[in-house]
């Protein structure tokens, strides 16, 4: 069978473009979960190897930050390895001011946590001691508005005996 040397040509160009004829590869497609995935599994392995335990009465967690905001883990999954000195909380942590979680972290708070407690307080003092102030002008106005005006003529002493 004769080659046609213009065909052959055509058809080396249009493969050296298109690369016709070479071996289909299938693209991986990478995704971001995979990765998490691996990274979890590398922490899981290490936490494994230095022999550390699941805590399963740990309601919530909270870490102060020195802003005065804090890092609370409402539902938290916690592994420790005490003779490690190495703590893992797992969770998603919702960043909420001191004043949100005031009444119940009391017992939470530590020596370095009084200057954002004395902080909270003179906020508080100051919103009450503001409160009563701007109530009161309030008040005035409104018992001003509620006294009818006298009509000269009028009297209202009959209608009180």
């Amino acid at each position: 069978m004769p080659i046609d040397q213009e065909k052959l040509a055509k058809l080396q160009k249009l493969s050296a473009n298109n690369k016709v004829g070479g071996t289909r590869r299938k693209l991986a497609k990478k995704s971001g979960t995979a990765s998490a995935n691996k990274d979890d599994s590398k922490l899981q392995a290490q936490l494994a190897k230095l022999k550390a335990v699941t805590m399963d009465q740990v309601e919530e967690a909270n870490f102060f930050k020195d802003d005065g905001s804090v890092l609370h883990f409402n539902k938290v999954g916690v592994q420790v390895a005490p003779q490690h000195n190495t703590s893992v909380f797992y969770g998603i942590p919702q960043e909420k001011s001191l004043q949100d979680l005031f009444p119940s972290i009391i017992p939470q708070l530590g020596s370095e946590s009084i200057d954002a407690l004395t902080q909270l307080a003179t906020q508080l003092q100051n919103a009450q001691a503001a409160a009563p102030a701007t109530e009161g002008h309030e008040a005035g106005e409104k018992k001003d508005n509620d006294i009818p005006e006298l009509i000269e003529g009028q009297s209202f002493d009959a209608d009180v005996e």
